[in-house]
């Protein structure tokens, strides 16, 4: 199985080094795709002075997650796709062991790994889905992200209450034929819920979503809210529930918002999801 390993960049020097380092040199079972979003630090000099068999891909604007992955895809030769963030790094064994878990199964469609922060913590890889009930439901399970049992079957079984549980796309191998069958990522979503939409629309083709726990990548990322982050994830958290949540639960959804950070944040956001 040929792999592509495709890294959307937006001025991620500081940890991309060590991203392309954990992939070992690209050959005739792994090409490796950068997508640079207009980065403007030391990134592509990074990668010409130390990774010269990288194939770089410069846009001339900041396009987002979901559409520089889908320019990578469009150019890879791979059997499967590897989605790895900048600020991503594969453990020894980790792409193997995910390419294994692919090939076991020609219904599976995407294979996540577990992740970890730098100092060894477990980070969510799972979360379930993204709704009233599920959203209430991560925010319960926030507390104890470095507890092994959250992660593991009983809580599962706790988040398929709010339906299909789904993988974030800081690191996932999919099936080519199957990102190319749904159309990749859909862009209405610059940043954010991109992945939960993803994973909503591989399973209504058909495929099999699952993880393989013995595969492990460090994140040094990991969701941390600000001001900034909410005009990125407001937008596409508003878009998602248009897209995929009954009429009452976007409804809901809005009136929370509005009370929290007031109509003209809100009005802003939807603007924004509307024009996307």
């Amino acid at each position: 199985m040929m792999i592509s390993v495709i890294i959307a960049n937006h001025n991620g020097e500081e940890h991309l080094d060590r991203c392309l380092g954990s992939l070992g040199r690209p050959g005739s079972e792994i090409e490796i795709i950068v997508v640079d979003n207009a980065s403007s630090d030391g990134s592509l000099d990074l990668i010409a002075g130390r990774f010269p068999g990288v194939r770089v891909l410069p846009q001339p604007d900041n396009l987002g997650f979901a559409a520089a992955n889908n320019i990578g895809a469009e150019e890879a030769k791979g059997d499967a796709l590897l989605l790895l963030n900048n600020d991503a790094w594969l453990e020894p064994g980790a792409l193997g062991l995910l390419a294994d878990r692919l090939e076991s199964d020609q219904r599976i469609g995407l294979v996540a790994p577990s992740l970890r922060y730098p100092d060894g913590r477990h980070q969510f890889s799972w979360s379930p889905a993204r709704g009233v009930l599920g959203e209430a439901l991560q925010r319960l399970r926030n507390g104890f992200e470095a507890c092994s049992w959250v992660h593991g079957t009983l809580a599962r079984g706790l988040g398929g209450l709010a339906g299909r549980t789904w993988y974030t796309a800081a690191c996932v191998l999919i099936r080519s034929r199957a990102y190319r069958q749904i159309g990749g990522f859909d862009t209405s979503f610059f940043m954010y819920f991109e992945d939960v939409d993803l994973c909503i629309r591989l399973e209504e083709a058909g495929w099999r979503l699952v993880q393989e726990s013995k595969a492990k990548v460090t994140h040094a990322g990991g969701f941390r809210r600000n001001a900034t982050v909410d005009d990125l994830y407001r937008p596409s958290q508003l878009l998602h529930y248009r897209v995929h949540r009954p009429a009452w639960e976007a409804r809901l959804m809005e009136r929370r918002l509005r009370r929290r950070f007031g109509d003209a944040d809100v009005e802003r956001w939807s603007g924004i999801g509307e024009g996307r």
